[in-house]
C-alpha cells in the first residue's frame, strides 16, 4: 500500500501522499559499504551510528579468526579509524566489488544482515558523537558539523537541505562525513532494490539484539566459540563513542521534543526509513 515496487525498485507511492509537504519520499541510493567473511558466506551492510563500529570487529573476528583472536582484545576495544581488518575483501565499498567478488548473481549462497535504528534515537546519537564528543576531544575536528558548532536547528537545516539536494537530483558533490552519517538508512545498500535479500535486526533494545545476532549466526553456521567471545564482548564492554548516559543526550533530546518545527523537519528527512522499516512515527503536538 505505502510502496510499491517498479523495475526492482521501491518508491513510494506518489498518488497516495502529498509531495509538497516536505517529506523525502524517492528511496535513492546514497551509498554501499559491505563487509565480508567468506568463509561463512556472510555479508553486512554497513550502517553508521547502529553498532557500525563493533559490527566491523565482529566481522573481522570471521574474515579471520585464528588471527583477531591471538589478538587477544575485545570486540569493543577498536575505533573505526583503528578497525582489525581493512582490506578487500573484508572490506568492499561498492555493490560492483561486492558483486564481482561473490561471483553475482551465480553464487546465491550469501547471508545478508543489516542492523538499523529508530530515526531519531540515530540521529542524536551521530550529533553527541559528530558535534558534540569530537569536536571537544579534538581541536582538528573544530570545524565538523558544517560549521554548525553544537547548533542543533543549524545542523538540522543543512544536513536536510543536502538529503533534498540528492534527493531531488541524484546527485551530491563533494559527499561528506556528515552524509554518511547522517542519510537516511533506508539509502544505503541499494535498499529500495535489494532488501528482500536482508535479515533486518533492530538496535531499539540491545540485549534483545544481542541475543537475536547470536542465534542468527547459530542458524548460518558460527562456531560456538566465536558467539562466545561476541557475547562476552558485548554484553561487558562499551565502546569510546557510546553516547546513550551522556548528560548532553538528554538536553539536546528535550530540545528537540520541544520543537515542532525540528521534529517534522527530521521526520521528513527521514520518512522512507519510517515507511522501509516499520518504525512508529513520534507524535508531534
Amino acid at each position: 500500500f505505502f510502496y510499491f515496487k517498479k523495475n526492482d525498485k521501491f518508491f513510494l507511492n506518489p498518488f497516495i501522499f502529498n509531495s509538497k509537504d516536505g517529506k523525502l519520499r524517492y528511496i535513492r541510493n546514497f551509498n554501499a559499504d559491505y563487509r565480508v567473511a567468506p568463509n561463512n558466506k556472510l555479508i553486512y551492510c554497513m550502517n553508521t551510528k547502529s553498532m557500525s563500529t563493533v559490527m566491523e570487529e565482529i566481522m573481522c573476528l570471521f574474515y579471520n579468526p585464528k588471527l583477531y583472536l591471538k589478538k587477544n582484545i575485545s570486540l569493543t576495544e577498536k575505533m573505526y579509524d583503528y578497525m582489525t581488518c581493512s582490506s578487500p575483501p573484508a572490506v568492499l565499498n561498492n555493490r560492483k566489488k561486492l558483486r564481482n567478488f561473490i561471483n553475482y548473481p551465480n553464487n546465491k549462497k550469501y547471508h545478508y544482515y543489516f542492523i538499523v535504528r529508530d530515526p531519531i534515537d540515530r540521529f542524536l546519537s551521530g550529533f553527541l558523537d559528530k558535534c558534540v564528543r569530537e569536536r571537544i576531544n579534538s581541536k582538528n575536528k573544530v570545524s565538523q558539523c558544517h560549521g554548525c558548532g553544537y547548533d542543533i536547528e543549524c545542523f538540522i537545516n543543512e544536513i536536510y537541505r543536502r538529503a533534498k539536494i540528492f534527493h531531488d537530483t541524484g546527485f551530491l558533490f563533494p559527499k561528506t562525513m556528515e552524509d554518511y552519517h547522517f542519510m537516511p538508512q533506508s539509502w544505503k545498500c541499494h535498499m529500495n532494490e535489494e532488501k528482500e535479500k536482508y535479515t533486518i535486526f533492530y538496535y531499539t533494545n540491545k540485549t534483545k539484539l544481542y541475543s537475536d545476532l547470536d542465534a542468527y549466526y547459530k542458524k548460518i553456521g558460527i562456531s560456538k566459540y566465536l558467539r562466545d567471545k561476541i557475547q562476552h564482548d558485548l554484553r561487558n564492554n562499551y565502546t569510546e563513542h557510546k553516547t546513550f548516559d551522556s548528560p548532553l543526550r538528554g538536553m539536546f533530546e528535550n530540545y528537540l521534543k520541544g520543537d515542532k518545527d525540528l521534529m517534522k523537519k527530521l521526520v521528513n528527512l527521514y520518512y522512507t526509513d519510517y515507511i522501509m522499516f516499520n518504525f512508529s512515527f513520534p507524535k508531534i503536538d
